[in-house]
């Protein structure tokens, strides 16, 4: 059979090749005229692709097309999309990309529409981490990754951990994706959790996040916005086959980091496939002022993954991935050296993800694109505690197991005419299980996990999103249907099943009376479905210990929202404000298990539907290209939240903060002086003020100035940084440790 289909693909592959015509063409830097080597080129709603060669040239075999378009696309460069019809495409092509170092609106992003645009033309308000940001930036970690980046607030309680923030939200009410696919599963907490870090950020190509919107497209938990990590992904070459590999290795003082990358890449004309493995080694953090080392805080990690696609024909694609990562010995330093205890840390933590993915790209306008996805994930959580004086310490284990299909239809009625239409269904069980072990002996009892074990949570959805254009003005409408089964068997609590639905819509107007100007107006409600950590949690958070709540519903959302985009060659600006409206909130309230308020001397509370809440924001930022070489870069996010019910502040709502950068950029060099702050944040909740990682009085407001460059030679490139170069004592709103001192690190990446 396995031979019968190799044939029969060969053969298929082989007859459109005897048919087909071909572009060709070279891509050169428009400042220069220099060739531009490893440059994607792709033709729009089809598999064909591949990337220029070290002159710059390349070639794409075609057929049956009259008309269509290519995507050019290349690290450092703007993006660019050419109409071509077949008679233009005899003709070798030349392409002039232009340098840049500002990507404001002018990222080609996927997540807002499920479909390859340019930032600049949606209604969405998009932030994105570009794949040259991050090898400028070199973060240690994702959540490192995001720091400074607009409209998104990073609390780190670990120095392994960290929970990035849009609009307020964090938690389980902001969903995270991999490559499209859910990363929130049903032990999501509430409040900052450490998986975001379980992504390797040595796997990332660009990172895209949506604020405020989400949930008609991707479902529950979208709360404050989405947040789709998009990893490497091996290309296509038409030419000879080639092996290509790829290496880093990064330093930084104070022992705070060591870590390494290597990988293979192997291109031909209808199969790629890259893998790689890393290591890091994270020391213990050192913090600015007098602070010094926060003991213990450092860890280690290491990753692998690996990516194929084989395409058949023109309209058939196949990518297949695999992510896999292990954190060993991940302390919680704020319990440590907070809370009393005498040990406190995640041991190990494991993130698996395999997913595969066919897309068909047909002609039909109905079915334009056709895209199936299955995966299979997997989070295995091991928290060792032990409190001071205490005999005894416990070993808890949470599994959970995720399984995934997804249905995209990408339709395209007319010109002005264009929808995605999907099905969803995802699957979580939860293994969880406790040991307590005495010590000095050695003798262990098993006990209640912090879930009950084989607990079950299904999400099945249907949804579909339009998008219209009537000249200068384009409607966007969208809904969304989701129905959820929980069940959870408590021997102590009890059975529980519920089966909590929701209907969720969304609508956009734009008005683009030119090619700079877009200004945009939005309603859209998102929801977010009870969890099993919401029914069933029986266990230790930060400020108490918490016993399952059995009665809960969906929380919702309803935003409104105004913005304007500005796209100039010179100037980029964005400017959104919003009123987000939040009810049925679940939230902790304090409560009695047996008649006591305390078990162990920790206060005991439960969840309930009970706040509605408002938070107001402006989010804002632009980009100012000084000359060809300089450019200044600047961002500003303001939130107010509000808890309606009790007329008292909203929990971990992040200060004012913003970042202000000079980017100088010129053939092989580049360097930015960065400027961060936030003010004080004096506006505390009552679980803030109970919050032992939140100073009485609130949180001092900080500023810190930052210095990175980089030299790029041939296939190799030298990057450098300085943090908080005026080493200033600060600490993140909520965060458990303190920020970096006056820091140093060094990075050398290569290509074979």
């Amino acid at each position: 059979m396995y031979r019968i289909i190799l044939t029969l693909s060969i053969a298929v592959l082989s007859m459109g090749q005897l048919f087909s015509q071909s572009i060709q063409g070279v891509i050169l830097n428009k400042e220069d005229n220099n060739p531009i080597s490893n440059a994607n080129v792709s033709i729009v709603n089809s598999t064909l692709g591949t990337v220029s060669n070290d002159e710059g040239k390349f070639t794409i075999n075609y057929s049956k097309k009259q008309t269509f378009s290519i995507l050019v696309s290349c690290l450092g460069f703007e993006s660019i999309q050419l109409d071509l019809s077949s008679g233009a495409a005899k003709n070798e092509l030349k392409i002039k990309l232009q340098p840049t170092t500002i990507h404001l609106n002018k990222s080609i992003i996927i997540t807002a529409t499920k479909n390859k645009l340019f930032s600049h033309k949606i209604p969405e308000a998009v932030s994105v981490l570009t794949n040259e940001e991050l090898q400028i930036n070199n973060p240690r970690s994702m959540a490192e990754a995001l720091i400074g980046m607009p409209g998104v607030w990073i609390q780190k309680t670990n120095h392994g951990g960290g929970s990035p923030f849009l609009r307020g939200l964090t938690g389980n009410q902001t969903l995270l994706l991999v490559d499209g696919i859910r990363l929130n599963n049903a032990a999501f907490r509430y409040g900052p959790n450490q998986y975001f870090n379980t992504i390797d950020v040595f796997s990332v190509n660009q990172v895209e996040v949506i604020r405020g919107k989400g949930s008609v497209l991707y479902g529950s938990d979208a709360l404050g916005g989405v947040i789709n990590v998009i990893t490497k992904s091996p290309e296509f070459y038409i030419g000879k086959p080639r092996l290509k590999g790829r290496g880093k290795l990064k330093l930084m003082d104070k022992g705070m980091e060591q870590s390494g990358s290597g990988g293979l890449e192997f291109q031909s004309q209808n199969f790629a496939i890259s893998g790689s493995v890393n290591h890091k080694y994270f020391g213990d953090l050192y913090a600015g002022g007098d602070l010094g080392y926060e003991r213990p805080s450092g860890y280690n990690e290491t990753g692998t993954n690996f990516k194929a696609k084989l395409r058949l024909a023109d309209n058939w694609l196949i990518t297949s991935a695999f992510n896999y990562l292990i954190q060993n010995d991940v302390p919680r330093y704020d319990q440590v050296a907070q809370r009393g205890f005498k040990t406190y840390k995640f041991d190990p933590q494991i993130h698996r993800l395999f997913y595969s993915k066919v897309e068909y790209f047909g002609d039909s306008p109905i079915f334009k694109k056709v895209s199936f996805t299955v995966s299979n994930q997997l989070s295995d959580e091991t928290r060792i505690i032990q409190k001071q004086e205490s005999p005894t310490f416990n070993t808890e284990n949470d599994v959970v197991k995720n399984y995934g299909l997804v249905l995209d239809n990408f339709s395209e009625f007319s010109k002005k005419w264009s929808a995605v239409s999907g099905l969803e269904f995802y699957s979580d069980i939860i293994h969880s299980s406790k040991i307590e072990t005495v010590a000095e002996t050695g003798e262990q009892t098993e006990k209640r996990g912090l879930y009950p074990d084989n607990s079950k949570m299904d999400n099945l959805a249907l949804f579909s999103q339009h998008s219209v254009i009537f000249e200068k003005i384009r409607l966007q409408l969208g809904v969304r249907f989701n129905a959820n089964q929980i069940n959870s068997v408590d021997e102590q609590f009890g059975k529980v099943t519920l089966n909590p639905q929701s209907i969720v819509g969304n609508f956009s107007f734009q008005y683009l009376p030119n090619k700079s100007d877009n200004y945009i107006l939005s309603v859209n409600t998102a929801f977010r479905a009870p969890n099993i950590n919401d029914i069933s949690s029986f266990g230790l958070f930060d400020y108490g210990i918490e016993i399952p709540s059995q009665n809960l519903s969906p929380e919702k959302t309803l935003t409104f929202e105004t913005g304007y985009k500005k796209l100039t060659d010179k100037f980029s600006f964005s400017l959104f404000a919003f009123n987000t409206r939040l009810k049925d909130q679940i939230v902790r309230v304090k409560t009695k298990y047996k008649g006591d308020d305390f078990i162990n001397g920790e206060r005991v509370y439960t969840k309930e539907n009970l706040a509605r809440s408002n938070i107001f924001g402006i989010e804002t930022e632009s980009g100012l290209k000084l000359n060809s070489q300089l450019s200044l870069i600047n961002s500003l996010t303001w939130l107010y939240g509000k808890n309606i019910e009790n007329n008292e502040p909203m929990r971990r709502i992040p200060p004012l903060n913003g970042k202000l950068a000079l980017r100088y950029s010129k053939s092989q060099l580049f360097c930015e002086a960065e400027f961060l702050f936030a003010t004080k944040q004096d506006r505390l909740s009552p679980g803030d003020i109970d919050d032992h990682r939140i100073s009485e009085g609130g949180t001092p407001g900080w500023d810190i100035l930052n210095f990175k460059a980089g030299y790029y030679w041939n296939k190799i490139s030298l990057h450098s940084g300085i943090q908080n170069i005026f080493n200033q004592a600060y600490r993140i709103h909520g965060s458990g440790v303190d920020g970096i001192g006056r820091s140093v690190w060094i990075s050398l990446q290569f290509e074979i």
